[in-house]
Parts: structure tokens; sequence; C-alpha cells
């Protein structure tokens, strides 16, 4: 009889300490599950947001280099014209020609050479500027058509001979349609000829490119900007988009950009399909891995002690 007391006592004090440790596995192993798996979901969106932000900078780095390349042909003029004591109309066409098959991916939807005269039509005695070879037919820029009443092209002229021998972007200014354009323009001076000589941005164009080709889905790209304005600049402005970002947006990045005296600002809406979203399933998937691990243990811990009793 004394030997039964003995071994239930034994198995009683077993169901304890068994009781006791199940127990202290189980508040350990989900605590732990919950304070390991908590920091995961920051940890994605901070992975997220990093890789927004890396996106962002190249967004604008490309944004510099497609209007580095629009000025391309300009540059290329501005060579021809510079380097020559006069150039007539047909190597002004010859070249624009030569231009047109080697950078058509970039060639601009106007450009001309503008020099000053005065012919009967201007009122000015110190003489109006005047188209005098040009690609367009229609617009502003066509041949022999007096500019000096258009004011964005005129600041843009005042701002190059300002800035004689380097490339300058003018004020941003609505065509027919309202979209957004600047002239880009570098003062000419040779021997024989002195005027300046333009091409047309097409701020719409270059965005579109941009989402055709660089821009991911899950964001969206607004266009802030300031330009010369004689010894100023211009307040900066939204010339593509709005100052407000989309509703669905999560955050906005803003990236600074500088070229050719005009200073822009690529603002960069994120919403939660960039990327797919931050990965935060991670986070979940631990939790509910310790919280199985746990359980499995307990079960374990509760099998052996079975055993022993």
């Amino acid at each position: 009889m004394a030997a039964e007391k003995e071994s239930s006592g034994t198995s009683g004090g077993g169901s304890i300490w068994g009781v006791l440790t199940m127990t202290f596995v189980l508040v350990l192993g989900l605590s732990a599950s919950y304070f390991l798996s908590r920091p995961m979901p920051e940890q994605a969106r901070a992975v997220w947001n990093a890789q927004a932000d890396a996106d962002a900078e190249r967004l604008a780095s490309t944004f510099v280099l497609l209007l580095d390349h629009a000025n391309s042909p300009l540059q290329s003029l501005a060579t021809l014209f510079n380097g020559s004591g006069r150039v007539a109309a047909d190597e002004f066409e010859n070249t624009i020609a030569y231009l047109k098959g080697h950078k058509s991916d970039a060639f601009p939807e106007s450009m001309g050479f503008l020099s000053k005269s005065q012919p009967s039509s201007c009122g000015n005695d110190d003489g109006c500027w005047m188209v005098a070879y040009s690609t367009d037919t229609g617009g502003v820029l066509r041949p022999g058509s007096d500019v000096s009443r258009f004011g964005p092209i005129i600041t843009t002229i005042d701002t190059a001979l300002g800035n004689e021998n380097s490339l300058v972007i003018g004020s941003v200014f609505e065509g027919e349609t309202g979209s957004p354009y600047s002239y880009y323009a570098v003062t000419i001076r040779n021997t024989r000829q002195f005027g300046v000589v333009v091409s047309l941005i097409d701020y719409e164009n270059l965005v579109a490119r941009m989402y055709e080709e660089w821009v991911p889905d899950g964001m969206r790209l607004r266009l802030e900007a300031s330009f010369a304005n004689g010894s100023e600049m211009t307040q900066p402005r939204y010339i593509i988009g709005g100052s407000e970002p989309e509703e669905e947006s999560s955050r906005s990045i803003s990236v600074p950009a500088e070229i050719d005296g005009a200073k822009f600002n690529l603002v960069l809406d994120v919403t939660e399909g960039y990327a797919g979203g931050p990965q935060s399933l991670a986070g979940t998937f631990a939790l509910y891995a310790g919280i199985f691990a746990t359980l499995f243990l307990v079960l374990l811990i509760r099998g052996l002690f079975r055993l022993m009793d």
C-alpha cells in the first residue's frame, strides 16, 4: 500500500511539472512569435519605400537624359552655324534632312534660325526678330514670321543672348491645345551671321515616352518647373499634373533636377499597387509558423510526460 501511494505521488508531481512546462513553452513560444513577426511589415514597407526612392532617382536622371537628347539636333545645328562664315538656306535644309535621318527619335517638332532685321512691317527702331530658316510651315516659327510680339520666344531669346554660347531652356507656355512647351535656344555669332537657333520642347510627348518605357506601374509622375527669366528664375509651377497628389497615393517622392538653366522637380506619387505593394506576407507567415511550431512543441512535451508517467 505504501508503494502504491509513493507511485501515485510521483505521477501527480510529474503531471504538475508537465502542465507548468507546457504552459511556459506555450507562453514563451506565442510571445516570441508575436514580437519577432511584429516588425516585419514595417521592414517590408521600408524596403518597398527604398525601392520607390531608387526608382524616383532613376526617373529623374532619365528625364534629364531625354531632355539632353532632345536638344542634340539643336547642338548640331548650332555647330554648323558657328563653324561657318554664313549658312545658306540649302545648307540649312540639307543639315535638317541629315539630322532627321540620324536623330529621328529625338527630332523636335520645329526648329529655326532667327535673326534681327527691319522689314517695312517692323515698327521697332532696333529691328525685329524674324525667322530666317525653319522646319515649321504654319506655326510661330514659319519662315519670314516676325516673332517679336510672341512673349515666350522673346524671353527665351533674351535669356540666350544673356548667356551667350550656352544652351538655355525658355519659360513654359501653352500651345493651341493647352499642352506645355518651351523653346531651347542658343546664340549664333559667326563672321557674317548673328542670331539665335531655337527648337521646340514638347513636355507631354517627353513624359508620355517615359510612361511607355520607364515609369513603373503604380507610379504617377507630376512635373514642376522654374525657368531663367533674365537674371531671375520664374516662380515654380506644375507643367504636368497638379500640385496635389492623386487620391490613391500612399506617398509622394520629390526629386530635383537641373539642366540648361531650368530647374525641374519630378514628383512621383506612389500607390499601393507599385511593385506589388509591401511584401508583408512574410510577417504573417512568421507569426503563424511560430504559433504552429509552439503548439507542436507543447504536444510533443505532453507526449513525453505521458510516457514518463
